[in-house]
């Protein structure tokens, strides 16, 4: 595969594919996403979740100008995946982007990965590639480079190899990326400015909050009066049926305890501890 030019942005299509419950690993889920790469740094996001957050914006946008109170997302796809990762050029400084509840969360992180380079070599996508090994957020992995493409990134918050990280897996096989295609880019809305901004917390705030969210799992929808960019919401629609706020929460109650019994082996280790 030939050599590729970084004149202009590019966007790298991962397959994530990952396994969140540690008690069942014969069941996995997979879901693309994206590494959009530009001069100054660098986004990974879900691409699912690309198309959803830009409907909801256009729809509640909508709302605000026709006074429509109410949203229909029946036939909207789910992303399966809502963090977010960015990183700066040249320094690589992190900023991992995850959501307790509906509180979105920064997490900075300027540490280094400290590779192992190995001389091992293969082939992946027709690139030549190369290994490397590391410890990374209470995982080990397994890394393979292509140094003719010359970017230092990878998928999630893997960077600083002498080429672009194409495929990694970590030793347990829980959790692995792996470049599927290749897109140019002229121009692209940052995804980042579809989201509210996050509030940045310490990792130690990460866990603390973390714990709380566990025990009483829908403690922000009773502290917020909900709203959609001043537009008063007095229906939702799911699976053709409508709720009130009173009836989502209790459904949302329900659903985040399901989910949180089955979502126990996530990318972090080190953070959900």
């Amino acid at each position: 595969m030939a050599g590729l030019s970084f004149a202009q942005s590019k966007q790298f299509i991962y397959e994530y594919r990952f396994k969140m419950d540690s008690l069942n690993r014969d069941q996995s889920e997979t879901e693309n996403m994206v590494l959009l790469t530009s001069s100054k740094g660098s986004e990974f996001y879900s691409q699912v979740g690309y198309v959803h957050d830009s409907v909801m914006t256009a729809t509640i946008k909508n709302a605000k100008l026709t006074q429509n109170n109410h949203f229909d997302f029946t036939d909207l796809k789910q992303p399966k995946i809502s963090f977010e990762v960015t990183k700066s050029y040249p320094d690589y400084k992190i900023m991992l982007k995850r959501s307790i509840g509906s509180t979105r969360l920064g997490i900075a992180n300027d540490k280094k990965i400290e590779w192992k380079i190995s001389n091992e070599k293969s082939k992946v996508l027709g690139y030549d590639v190369q290994k490397a090994t590391a410890k990374w957020r209470g995982r080990n992995w397994v890394a393979w480079f292509a140094p003719e493409i010359p970017l230092q990134d990878g998928p999630y918050e893997f960077s600083g190899l002498p080429g672009l990280i194409v495929k990694i897996e970590d030793s347990k096989g829980d959790h692995s990326f792996n470049l599927v295609a290749t897109k140019n880019i002229t121009a692209t809305e940052e995804y980042s400015s579809m989201k509210p901004r996050e509030i940045p917390v310490s990792e130690d705030k990460f866990r603390k909050l973390w714990k709380e969210y566990k025990e009483d799992p829908v403690k922000d929808m009773r502290q917020m009066n909900i709203s959609a960019s001043g537009a008063k919401v007095v229906a939702f629609s799911f699976g053709g049926k409508s709720y009130t706020p009173e009836e989502m929460m209790k459904e949302t109650e329900k659903s985040r305890k399901e989910e949180l019994k089955k979502i126990n082996n996530f990318l972090e280790l080190d953070l959900y501890r």
